[in-house]
């Protein structure tokens, strides 16, 4: 007995692997392209804050070019996966890529963003 191929069977793999490329790109690539830009952008690095000042910089908070270099490589993918949304078979890829690229790249962001802003060795 002949059986045909399920007709969503390319819908369901494109969106498997939007999902698992966006992973990959937001653990493997968020942080070099953050580092790229922090580099050429000529990107002052912020002091590290006392313990406890978690909530609070004080008088001399990180410079907002600091905080542009963290958030422009996530605009240029949400930007990218937005310009195909008008067509169905890129948009089964890329939707699913920047949804599971977002929180990836936003645990990467925290964990680097605290350790540059707050660690201190003892």
């Amino acid at each position: 007995m002949d059986e045909a191929a399920p007709g969503g069977s390319g819908k369901g793999l494109r969106i498997s692997l939007g999902v698992i490329e966006g992973l990959l790109l937001g653990f493997f690539c968020y942080l070099p392209a953050v580092i790229l830009w922090q580099h050429y952008g000529d990107v002052p690095q912020p002091r590290v804050y006392p313990h406890g000042s978690f909530t609070s910089f004080g008088s001399d908070p990180p410079p907002a070019s600091y905080w542009v270099s963290w958030a422009a490589p996530t605009v240029v993918v949400v930007a990218c996966g937005l310009m195909t949304v008008s067509w169905r078979p890129v948009r089964q890829f890329a939707v699913p890529l920047v949804c599971a690229f977002l929180p990836m790249a936003a645990m990467v962001a925290w964990f680097m963003i605290g350790m540059e802003l707050f660690f201190t060795p003892d």
